[in-house]
Order: structure tokens, then C-alpha cells, then sequence
């Protein structure tokens, strides 16, 4: 879409394993689960638009080998089809662990629509879930289950929620939030075998020998990522795709783009695969105007955003774990921010929970230069906007 908005004439087509149209992931865990939003609400290329745009769609077909001198893939139906340039954006699988692999009856995975409508589907004759991970896609599952009316146990094998992206207290606070809503929680705790009783339930065991019950589970411990095609075609990979800042990967020919590219950004320091629905859209829109031999933009800083219950939290920037962070408002009660600065007093990071004016302004003041004031950036009366010092 990015190519035929800034100009592209040239054929187009898009190959892609599953056989629906390409759609929005955020949903998976929540509307679409729920059942409150319709399918071709997430619909981003819907077929009919897709012929509009002269896009080709390919669906249901994987491509099996990319032939890089010859300009070709090739795809599981024996077809050979020419590129002048490739885009890999394949993304990821759900992540497998020994002992805990999904069946599609009362184990599940969620990574596609397929998944999320398998698991609706079992919800509706379920009274208990038992979910495998405390990262962000186990939260948001875990409350869609309790507003539906599921008895919730959640693992963890980490000693905390989200711990490879929030700091402890952020982690506490979403820790609460569960609690009180009726999730039990089992952290630090590693799940060592899942199977189905034959029955219609599921057993876990965990490392600490407990035994747990529940009419179904889900696994949702992250993503694998889907470097093989790449690496079999002999292109640089790491846990990725490794590519500049445009997705250019080392062939010219070729990009990558989305979860599967290990990108450099900024503020990062080192190349790095950000898992977020804004760095997919912003590296395809970068990709497109590289490809066009337009002005790229520079990067812009990284945002995430998690609904759970009636908590929404949003992350700009990347915060640093180890720094004390400015406390505005009540984070405690998700209702305030957490804000970091850099060495020079700049504003670099915020986490907002339910304090969505704080993330509006927190765009604007992010890489300006400008020093916040701490005492008035600390008080919540005072618009964030009002707590600039002074200039660097």
C-alpha cells in the first residue's frame, strides 16, 4: 500500500501462508476474541481494495526457496516466480517449548485469526483456562478470559510480569490488577509438561511439582522468528533478518521488514527486532520509500501500547530498567506515568497507565533537547507541557 501511494506503477504481489487476506494482530487477544469485533473489521488489504490497487494476492501459498542470483522464489505448488525487488515480512511463528506443544483441542497457540477463533470457540464450552506465559499476548488473554467468565490461572516462569520490558514496579501494578480481578497467578514457576486428560481438560506440571487443572490452555510464550527462508538463501541473520535502516538486508534486491528484521534504531544503541505494530507500519513505509529512491524518514521513537481490563498501558521510548523513574500522578493505582530522563535531564521514556494526554505530550517533547523540570514534571496538576526548564 506504502508502494502505491508514493507512486510505484509496477506489478506487485503479495505471498502469504495463510489463506485470509492480510489482517490486524492487536485484536487476536481481545476484540476478536471476545467476539465483539467482526473479522473484516481488521481486514488492511481486503481483496476488493487489493484489485483496486492492482495488488496480486497469493494466499495460502508458501514460498519454499529464494533463488537470489536468478531473481526467483519458488512456492509449494512447484511455481517459479521473478522479483526485481523482494520484501520478506514473514514475521513469526508462536514460540513451541518442550512438553507444551499446542493441539488445536484443548491446547492452543495464538499467533493467527484461525487461533483466536479455535480458542473463542473452546472458551464458550469452558469454565477454566489455564494461560502459559506473563508477557504481554498472556495478559491480554488472561483478561479476556475473566470478562468472559473463566476461572484464570496464569504462569510465569519469570519472577515478574513482562520482565524483559517493564520495571518491577510496572510489573507489580499489572501483577495487582490480575489479582484483583480473580487471576490466579504462579510466578516464578516453569511449566514442565501440558497434555489434554482425554477427557476434555488439561494437566500441567511445574518445575515446583504442583499439578495444575483446567478445562484448556493456551501457550503464549512469545514468537520464533521466521529467518529460515532467509538464511537458507544465505542473507545475514541473528534471531532476524539483519538489515539497515531502510530493511535493506546485504542483496540489494532485498528487504525485510516487521518482526523479522533486525533493524539499527537510535535509541537502541545495537540492531534490534522491535515486536510492535507502529515499527511494522513505519519500517514498511521506510522500505517503500528506499525502494522508490525517496527521502527516508528519520526513525521515530519506539511505542507500544497493551487494553487490559480497563487499564490502558502505553510505553514510549525504552525505559531504563536501572534508573529511577519521575512518578506523576498514581502509576499505583493505574492511574499516572513513570518518567525517565537521559543524563542531561531530557525527557527519553515514559510509561502511562491510563494517562493518555502524558504519551500526546511525551511525542512532542521527546528529542527536543528541551530539560524537564523534575519537581513540576512530578506533579500531576501541572500539564507535562508546563514542566520544560529550559533549553540544553
Amino acid at each position: 500500500m506504502a508502494l502505491r501511494r508514493h507512486g510505484a506503477t509496477g506489478p506487485i504481489t503479495l505471498i502469504g501462508r495463510e489463506p485470509l487476506p492480510p489482517y490486524e494482530r492487536p485484536a487476536l487477544s481481545k476484540g476478536l476474541l471476545l467476539g465483539e469485533t467482526a473479522f473484516e473489521k481488521l481486514l488492511v488489504l481486503p481483496e476488493t481494495v487489493a484489485a483496486e490497487q492492482a495488488i496480486t494476492l497469493r494466499l495460502g501459498t508458501t514460498v519454499t526457496a529464494i533463488d537470489r542470483a536468478a531473481q526467483t522464489v519458488t512456492t509449494d505448488a512447484g511455481d517459479v516466480l521473478p522479483y526485481g525487488t523482494l520484501i520478506l515480512a514473514t514475521g513469526g511463528r508462536a514460540r513451541a517449548l518442550p512438553g507444551l506443544a499446542p493441539d488445536g483441542r484443548d491446547i492452543f497457540a495464538i499467533r493467527t485469526a484461525a487461533d483466536a477463533e479455535g480458542i473463542r470457540a473452546r472458551m464458550a464450552r469452558s469454565r477454566s483456562l489455564l494461560v502459559i506465559g506473563g508477557g504481554w499476548l498472556g495478559l491480554e488473554l488472561a483478561a479476556s478470559a475473566r470478562k468472559s467468565g473463566l476461572d484464570v490461572t496464569l504462569v510465569e516462569a519469570g519472577p515478574r510480569l513482562c520482565g524483559r520490558v517493564l520495571p518491577p514496579a510496572v510489573s507489580a501494578i499489572l501483577a495487582d490488577l490480575h489479582t484483583r480481578r480473580g487471576v490466579d497467578l504462579r510466578l516464578g514457576d516453569a511449566p514442565v509438561a501440558l497434555a489434554s486428560t482425554g477427557t476434555g481438560g488439561v494437566t500441567a506440571r511445574l518445575a515446583s511439582g504442583a499439578v495444575l487443572a483446567a478445562d484448556m490452555a493456551v501457550v503464549a510464550v512469545g514468537l520464533t522468528v521466521e529467518d529460515d527462508l532467509a538464511r537458507a538463501a544465505g542473507l545475514a541473520t541473528a534471531d532476524g533478518i539483519l538489515t539497515d535502516p531502510a530493511g535493506r538486508t546485504e542483496d540489494p534486491a532485498i528487504f525485510a521488514i516487521g518482526d523479522v528484521a533486525r533493524t539499527p534504531h537510535p535509541a537502541l544503541g545495537s540492531p534490534t527486532r522491535l515486536e510492535s505494530w507502529q515499527m511494522a507500519n513505519l519500517q514498511a513505509e521506510a522500505a517503500a520509500r528506499a525502494i522508490l529512491n525517496l527521502a527516508v524518514p528519520p526513525a521515530e521513537t519506539p511505542w507500544f501500547w497493551s487494553d487490559q481490563y480497563d487499564l490502558n498501558l502505553q510505553i514510549l521510548g525504552l525505559p531504563d530498567m536501572a534508573a529511577q523513574p519521575i512518578r506523576r500522578g498514581s502509576p499505583e493505582t493505574g492511574r499516572g506515568s513513570l518518567l525517565w530522563l537521559d543524563p542531561a535531564e531530557r525527557l527519553c521514556a515514559v510509561i502511562a497507565l491510563n494517562a493518555p494526554r502524558d504519551i500526546a505530550m511525551a511525542r512532542r517533547l521527546i528529542g527536543t533537547g528541551l530539560v524537564i523540570d523534575r519537581p513540576r514534571a512530578a506533579d500531576a496538576a501541572v500539564p507535562l507541557k508546563d514542566a520544560v526548564f529550559r533549553a540544553a
